[in-house]
């Protein structure tokens, strides 16, 4: 699905970097020089991030979303390591090997409970003692929530996309070996999030 939607449009979600991303860098800048990117699509924060000298690993799904942002970095001269991969598995990367690690929206995907949890442990995992791990997902205030046809425990179908929300709770429930430090609402149109810092302990 992402593949047939990144062929019709090569900056699907715009070429400029996410609000969340460049908050995410106000908090990490100092002291932070390595940084994963799961999810990363056709990488407007993956390449943002590089921009201001950080080394940047970025992992996706979409086959055509990493050549489109391997693409995208050599022709603006940014060093970006980017590889498709299945975030369900194991995370191809040796223990305490970044200083953050981020993700936009990504946990909203159709993952199951049992997924997210092995998620989170390879992010632990990872990330150096006292990392950041920055995320994002839709939650219960979304005006979409609750609406298409239900396909599992708080994950419907909208328009053909499979899409989680979330609680605080869940996140609480999620970041197990993470020290919580904000679970900010944000409104990025056309949907309601969570924005989340944390940082491994």
């Amino acid at each position: 699905m992402w593949d047939n939607i990144y062929e019709k449009d090569s900056s699907f979600f715009g070429e400029k970097p996410s609000d969340f991303a460049m908050s995410c860098y106000d908090t990490m800048k100092d002291g932070s020089e390595t940084i994963l990117e799961l999810g990363c699509g056709q990488g407007r924060d993956s390449l943002f991030f590089a921009s201001k000298g950080i080394k940047v690993k970025a992992l996706d799904y979409s086959r055509l979303a990493i050549e489109q942002l391997s693409k995208r970095a050599k022709q603006t001269g940014l060093s970006v390591e980017a590889s498709v991969y299945d975030a369900t598995r194991p995370l191809p990367f040796n223990d305490n090997e970044f200083d953050a690690v981020y993700s936009h929206m990504l946990f909203s995907m159709k993952f199951s409970r049992e997924q997210l949890k092995f998620i989170f442990k390879e992010i632990r995992r990872v990330l150096r003692n006292d990392g950041f791990h920055f995320f994002s997902v839709r939650n219960y205030n979304d005006k979409f929530y609750g609406k298409g046809i239900k396909v599992d425990d708080e994950i419907y179908d909208i328009n053909g996309f499979q899409i989680r929300f979330f609680t605080t709770q869940e996140i609480e429930n999620l970041s197990e070996g993470f020290k919580i430090f904000e679970i900010k609402e944000d409104y990025e149109e056309p949907v309601t999030l969570y924005l989340v810092t944390s940082r491994k302990y």
